[in-house]
């Protein structure tokens, strides 16, 4: 029964100004890869595949951890898609060896920035202990590298060359990250760039 001061209208106008329930938003699928792609680049470099949890990588992107396998598969197979992300070489394209030498020492002094934007080189050292991430990191990262570079490079035995020149560049963020040597850290960079340009160098011309 209705009160005493309210009309029929009055009930139909109440009803009709009620907030709607708003409807589920439509979930972009291309969007919720590239924020789930953005997050696992993050958690992979923090810490590396083993240490890389879907859980976090999905809270990050703002999704249920299911869609990591709707879209990728498995937590391997988000790995693979951030891995694609072969670092681009081609800048040093056209350089001299003594150009060449000086872009790859300011690629390996920078390996330790904590700045510095996703590196798919970071993670693939951070992985290292993962058998399954091992293939990956190979086939996506490693292989393709040395190729891009051995183009560069070109001549006798390109493919060992570019395969030494990057275990140096590499190696440097073990040294100063993993080692945390006193000696090589930040300060000495002056020194270090020296050496690393000897070593790179000899590498670099080695049988021409």
């Amino acid at each position: 029964m209705m009160g005493k001061d309210k009309s029929t209208g009055d009930y139909l106008s109440n009803a009709l100004n009620q907030p709607k329930m708003s409807s589920p938003k439509q979930r972009n699928p291309s969007a919720t890869k590239n924020a789930l792609l953005d997050a696992a680049r993050t958690e992979f470099q923090r810490t590396g595949y083993n240490g890389a949890s879907t859980r976090n990588i999905a809270s990050d992107a703002g999704c249920n951890a299911a869609l990591i396998n709707r879209y990728f598969g498995s937590k391997i197979g988000l790995f693979e898609a951030v891995m694609e992300e072969c670092i681009d070489l081609a800048p040093l394209h056209g350089l001299s060896p003594n150009e060449m030498v000086e872009a790859l020492a300011d690629i390996a002094l920078g390996k330790a920035d904590p700045t510095g934007g996703f590196d798919p080189m970071v993670v693939a050292i951070k992985s290292s202990g993962s058998e399954e991430a091992h293939d990956v990191i190979r086939n996506k990262l490693g292989n393709p590298m040395v190729e891009q570079l051995a183009a560069l490079i070109g001549g006798n035995n390109a493919d060992q060359k570019a395969g030494m020149l990057l275990s140096i560049v590499s190696g440097m963020f073990v040294g100063r990250v993993s080692v945390d040597a006193d000696a090589l850290s930040a300060e000495h960079d002056d020194a270090i760039r020296a050496l690393l340009g000897h070593a790179m160098t000899a590498v670099l011309l080695s049988g021409t």
